[in-house]
């Protein structure tokens, strides 16, 4: 069997392995190995856009996958995970470990697993998720921190103190399948996976086959201190915290005010009409008026089984 290998050598541990060692490592595993060079989304959209069956095979972080994946929905084509990323999310939660060469060598008899994906239908257009969508503090961060200008731990501490300092809680009515529930919520995150951007572990139960998200709220009236927050995560205990809440659902309607909200790592709404990046870590991007209508329903609901993942065995 073909199998194309996208590899993104700005992916966090790209470093650590070559692309001539994955083919390489494909060829022993019995796979005929096809690389295709991605500098940006147009390459990405040129190489999968005339993918003719075989695997995909995707060498990078959080974004390389969603970007691969959310032009690959409903495709009947698999897609095996090489993390090399920084959180890797997606390959945790799939249970994906080992070295790069180790995960191929498993794919020589590969375990089938179906992922859900989640579709956002909004005032500025259509999105997807793999992770995570949401609004509140940590929408606001991502949009603070922009990290499309590069990751830096001192513009994260500098960006958190900021927002943090500022925030208020947004305005919103949410329904979950049919059920409206009251409050104002600091956060509010429907996840797929079990954590979401920097390996913010909040639904440690979330099962992305299941046909249902986990819906997390911080309660603004009851809220614990960051100091808290900090520790539930590190102890991966944040879900049992007093001011949280977790229920499932399949379908979200939030009444938007028109603040920032988060598609996995891209804010939206994008107020101005952006270029094609030279990354290919962008997923597709909804259509997006100059001027987006600024408050209106948000809805949220999840494609069961839309993406076929191969797992090593």
């Amino acid at each position: 069997m073909q199998a194309t290998l996208i590899y993104n050598p700005n992916s966090g541990s790209a470093g650590r392995v070559t692309s001539d060692e994955l083919l390489e490592a494909l060829l022993r595993a019995g796979y005929y190995p096809v690389y295709k060079a991605t500098s940006s989304e147009q390459d990405l959209d040129a190489i999968l856009s005339s993918h003719r069956g075989g695997l995909v095979v995707v060498a990078g972080g959080d974004g390389t996958v969603r970007a691969v994946a959310t032009r690959l929905i409903r495709k009947k084509t698999p897609i095996a995970i090489l993390p090399l990323g920084t959180a890797n999310n997606i390959s945790k939660t799939l249970g994906i470990r080992g070295e790069p060469w180790e995960i191929i060598a498993g794919l020589s008899e590969p375990r089938k697993c179906y992922f859900d994906v989640g579709h956002v239908l909004s005032p500025w257009g259509e999105d997807y998720f793999l992770e995570a969508f949401g609004f509140g503090l940590y929408a606001e961060l991502l949009a603070e921190y922009e990290p499309e200008k590069g990751k830096s731990i001192l513009r994260s501490i500098s960006t958190a103190t900021k927002v943090m300092s500022d925030f208020t809680a947004p305005e919103c009515k949410i329904t979950l399948d049919g059920k409206t529930i009251p409050g104002k919520f600091l956060m509010v995150e429907a996840l797929n996976t079990t954590a979401f951007g920097p390996r913010l572990k909040v639904a440690p139960d979330a099962d992305p086959s299941d046909g249902v998200f986990e819906l997390v709220r911080i309660d603004e009236q009851n809220r614990d201190s960051v100091l808290a927050y900090l520790a539930g995560l590190v102890a991966e205990e944040f879900d049992e915290l007093p001011s949280v809440d977790v229920s499932c659902g399949k379908r979200l309607e939030i009444t938007w005010d028109g603040s920032h909200v988060h598609v996995d790592a891209e804010v939206r709404p994008e107020t101005v009409d952006k270029p094609r990046g030279l990354s290919p870590a962008g997923g597709v991007r909804p259509a997006v008026s100059s001027n987006p209508n600024r408050r209106g329903k948000i809805r949220v609901k999840l494609l069961h089984k839309a993406i076929e993942f191969w797992l090593p065995k």
